[in-house]
């Protein structure tokens, strides 16, 4: 019998998350496996997916996981991905479209190539994956999709020359709140979370520097950076009963840092 730590119930859900293999993916994954969700894990990397779904079933035996290596821009992979997911469980509840990537450039400097890459996967790969799995929850008349944002959706990042990035996540916020308005009647919830720094592997590769860390720090209230296992409660939560009558939000989880 699947023993859960957790205030929250997700046993036989079926939840897709993309960009699964580490940071705030694989903490959510873990999160939902522990709370009884069974899993579709999707990434590129997949030594990491194959290593976290050995870890999962591991701790959570009645958790069913499937893993696919999908570009989340590549439609024809997306529709692939989609497919073998219902023949697989039959249906997704619940959708955490988390996969992004971020480079570090002056807009002055980005080439047309780097914009398109930057775009291709944070706001074309959260199009087309709500897209294609929104299809079949339209068919049920039901689901939760939840949107990877991010602060940097609304502001600028201090001296981190992430514009593109910054651009992308502000795109999603809108592709967010546009699919809350259409998918409403389908009785589908469609928020988004929008996450402030996290120690993810990419974050924790800057803050050796302690000039980073320290400009990183000093703006939040909190004076810290958040751990992927808060980011991924506020998931839950989107995802939850509890929020039935939460559309079009955005949840952030920045420790404060947009308050100023």
């Amino acid at each position: 019998m699947l023993k859960k730590n957790t205030i929250y119930d997700f046993l036989d859900k079926v939840v897709l998350i993309t960009g699964a293999a580490q940071g705030i993916g694989e903490a959510t994954a873990t999160a939902f496996a522990k709370a009884g969700a069974n899993l579709i894990l999707i990434d590129l990397n997949q030594e990491n997916l194959f290593k976290l779904k050995k870890d999962l079933e591991c701790r959570y035996n009645n958790v069913k996981i499937l893993t696919l290596k999908v570009n989340v821009a590549n439609q024809e992979e997306v529709s692939f991905m989609v497919k073998d997911s219902i023949e697989k469980f039959g249906r997704i509840d619940i959708l955490f479209n988390n996969a992004g990537i971020v480079s570090h450039c002056p807009l002055e400097k980005v080439t047309l190539e780097e914009w398109r890459k930057i775009m291709s996967v944070n706001l074309d790969g959260a199009f087309l994956v709500a897209q294609y799995v929104g299809r079949e929850m339209i068919k049920r008349q039901k689901g939760k999709i939840i949107n990877a944002a991010s602060m940097s959706g609304v502001i600028v990042n201090e001296n981190r020359f992430n514009s593109v990035y910054c651009i992308s996540k502000a795109a999603v916020i809108m592709l967010t709140k546009t699919l809350a308005v259409e998918w409403a009647k389908y009785n589908i919830d469609v928020n988004a979370i929008a996450p402030g720094y996290t120690k993810t592997p990419l974050i924790i590769k800057s803050i050796k520097d302690p000039k980073i860390k320290e400009s990183m720090e000093e703006r939040v209230p909190l004076h810290r950076l958040a751990e992927p296992h808060e980011i991924a409660n506020s998931v839950l939560f989107l995802a939850s009963d509890d929020t039935t009558y939460v559309n079009g939000h955005i949840l952030y989880v920045d420790g404060g840092y947009t308050i100023w």
